[in-house]
């Protein structure tokens, strides 16, 4: 089953997607900052991270600083979800390696969808696969 870490400081829009994401079929372990959600996934087992941008201790974007530099975690699909619609924070978000950026309020459909577009993508084609192809053809 694939395990969703919902990363937010804000009891009723956790609640929410975690609902949102129970109901999709998924697993959710839940994280209420980001130093919680470092404990998260150096315990268990964690497919994709949702997490807001402004919380306590470690907000968003220094939690997603912190998993990219960490090669456990290499390619994790992460969703930042936020209150902010600054084109600002979505740019520095992609910057550092977000895969979707959703605002708040978060439409239930688009978190669900997004979720499991990030979840089921195919690697990208390597350069031997690609030569692979091309020569079959």
């Amino acid at each position: 089953m694939t395990t969703i870490l919902v990363v937010d400081d804000y009891s009723p829009n956790h609640r929410l997607m975690s609902f949102v994401l129970e109901q999709s079929g998924y697993a959710v372990v839940s994280a209420f900052d980001g130093l919680h959600a470092l404990e998260c996934l150096d315990t268990m087992p964690i497919n994709l991270i949702v997490t807001d941008l402004t919380m306590p201790r470690l907000d968003g974007m220094g939690l997603i600083a912190r998993v990219r530099s960490d090669a456990r975690f290499n390619g994790m699909p992460i969703i930042m979800v936020t209150a902010s619609g600054k084109e600002a924070d979505a740019v520095k978000a992609a910057g550092i390696g977000v895969d979707a950026f959703l605002t708040k309020p978060v439409d239930s459909e688009d978190l669900a969808r997004t979720v499991s577009m990030l979840v089921t993508r195919e690697p990208p084609p390597t350069l031997s696969t690609l030569t692979l192809h091309r020569n079959a053809a």
